[in-house]
């Protein structure tokens, strides 16, 4: 791409030019009165006749193009520069009125492995944040480059077809190239779907955006269907994940497009990225629903779904019994009789079926302990070591290790010698899968069963903390830096010696407590 872009008055288009743009000196117009400002006789004038991007006022004045509304914004020229796979697009404009003209200077930055775009230096989150528009020339070069990105990695090349503009275009190209739930995304950044200019977005493959998005759902586009999109479009993502799940049953997933189901699935379940479906916790509820397809009917199971989603409207309960729940189930499956399946069927997850998985956690993670003792699991955990995953962690996270209390004790000698790391509470990040099984297996917890995923995709962190070769506590992290559970043994609150040094990791890696999602612990007095 060309870096610098300039007005031309004679193609009244933007075309490249060899140096940095000067100032232009657009016209004024009022179009509904057919009025122009007239700079030599600083007065509206009649507009006599316009040819060639040229016009001619009243007064007998030639005033060429570009042509602009009083007290408005001017682009007249561009620096575009590409590292890697960010631009930086310095938007060059003026401010115009009849009585004053200011220039303008705008840096924005796309950055297309983060998909977010920054205007100096600030994240833009809405299309009222955009105080400049993007030329047409460059916003169809920067989409044709960004869809040979997609060529090459999804084997097409997606096509746009709205009416959107500039960088609101590109927004909706850059996150979500194949229009899945674009109704949603697009809501995100300030674009309003039911604006008469919103049309749709497609790859270029299929008729429509809407054919392309049920294909991309796995989802046969029946009339039903259709309305349903029309009426409630977000309602696609329930019936896709209840579809995803097992549920064949048409009548139960239609009763799967309720709101409080997309709300579950959209902040709890599924995440949308580069026209994938993916679900955080995705592959332990797909073993409960096949478990519990095998031992019942889709009413039964889509119900014990329906209960669990409702369970979770409840804000007055902590929502970590219903995901933790689900991941503890995973784990526990196989040690679990027909009769406690179905108890768990007629239940869903809630705070019961919680605290009766965690028991049963606890136990089979007893067993283990035992087994260990006795060196009966030697050959498991080889095996485990030998499918070890390393996390791929930020340094920002890894700089979460700390270690608490006095550093340094007075002897019997009265010398100042350092204390032993055993006799401190020393907090690890833990950095690969078979550290996350040993977490779970010596503090009978579910980080060793539902939490790699979580790591493997940076939704969580997983923090511990040992002290006299024990661990003490463990903790998760967030990706912004806020605990989301922080527990000790046996998911028990922190009191005691474990609280302080926890309190104290919290105020020297300035983790906000307060502003935590839920954390689980509490100084006993």
């Amino acid at each position: 791409m060309e870096r610098y872009w300039s007005y031309n008055i004679k193609k009244n288009n933007y075309i490249p030019i060899v140096s940095e743009p000067l100032s232009a000196f657009p016209t004024i117009i009022d179009t509904k009165r057919k009025k122009v400002w007239c700079r030599s006789c600083h007065r509206w004038e009649n507009i006599l006749a316009i040819s060639q991007n040229v016009l001619k006022t009243g007064c007998g004045k030639l005033y060429a193009g570009p042509f602009t509304r009083d007290d408005s914004i001017f682009c007249y020229g561009y620096d575009i520069s590409r590292r890697d796979r960010n631009y930086t697009i310095k938007v060059q404009s003026q401010m115009v009125a009849t009585n004053y003209r200011r220039l303008l200077d705008n840096i924005y930055d796309l950055d297309l492995n983060k998909k977010v775009l920054y205007r100096n230096g600030k994240e833009v989150y809405f299309q009222e944040d955009i105080s400049e528009s993007l030329c047409q020339e460059i916003t169809k070069q920067l989409i044709d480059e960004i869809g040979d990105d997609y060529k090459k990695k999804f084997g097409i090349k997606p096509s746009v077809t709205s009416s959107l503009n500039g960088f609101s275009v590109l927004l909706g190209y850059m996150l979500c190239p194949f229009n899945v739930n674009f109704f949603t995304i697009a809501r995100h950044w300030g674009l309003n779907p039911k604006d008469s200019d919103f049309t749709s977005m497609s790859s270029g493959d299929t008729p429509d955006a809407e054919n392309e998005m049920f294909a991309s759902l796995g989802i046969r586009p029946t009339k039903s269907i259709r309305k349903l999109y029309q009426k409630y479009p977000q309602g696609i993502i329930g019936y896709a994940a209840a579809k995803d799940l097992g549920i064949t049953d048409v009548n139960l997933l239609m009763k799967s497009t309720t709101s409080k189901w997309y709300a579950f699935f959209k902040f709890y379940m599924i995440t949308i990225s580069e026209g994938y479906i993916y679900y955080p916790v995705r592959r332990a509820l797909m073993q409960f629903t096949q478990d519990m397809l095998a031992l019942s009917n889709q009413k039964t199971v889509w119900n014990s779904l329906d209960r669990t989603i409702n369970y979770l409207v409840d804000k007055t309960i902590p929502d970590f019994y219903v995901t933790d729940g689900i991941h503890l189930y995973t784990g526990c499956s196989p040690h679990l009789t027909e009769r406690e399946k179905h108890q768990i069927l007629s239940e869903g997850f809630n705070r019961y079926t919680h605290d009766f998985l965690m028991r049963r956690n606890n136990a089979f993670g007893e067993d283990i302990a035992i087994e260990r003792r006795t060196g009966a699991d030697a050959a498991e955990i080889q095996r485990a070591a030998e499918h070890n995953e390393q996390f791929n962690l930020e340094q920002q996270f890894l700089n979460l290790e700390y270690k608490a209390g006095e550093a340094f004790k007075t002897n019997s000698k009265k010398e100042r010698v350092p204390v032993p790391d055993e006799e401190r509470y020393c907090f690890y990040v833990a950095k690969n899968s078979l550290t996350l099984k040993i977490i779970g297996s010596e503090m009978r917890n579910c980080v060793g069963w539902g939490y790699a995923e979580a790591v493997r995709e940076r939704r969580a962190t997983i923090v511990y903390a040992m002290h006299n070769g024990k661990y003490k506590i463990c903790i998760e992290v967030t990706p912004d830096f806020t605990i989301r559970q922080a527990f000790g043994p046996c998911n028990n609150e922190l009191d005691g010696e474990a609280f302080e040094a926890y309190s104290e990791w919290c105020q020297e890696k300035h983790i906000v407590r307060r502003n935590a999602f839920s954390i689980h612990c509490a100084p006993r007095r």
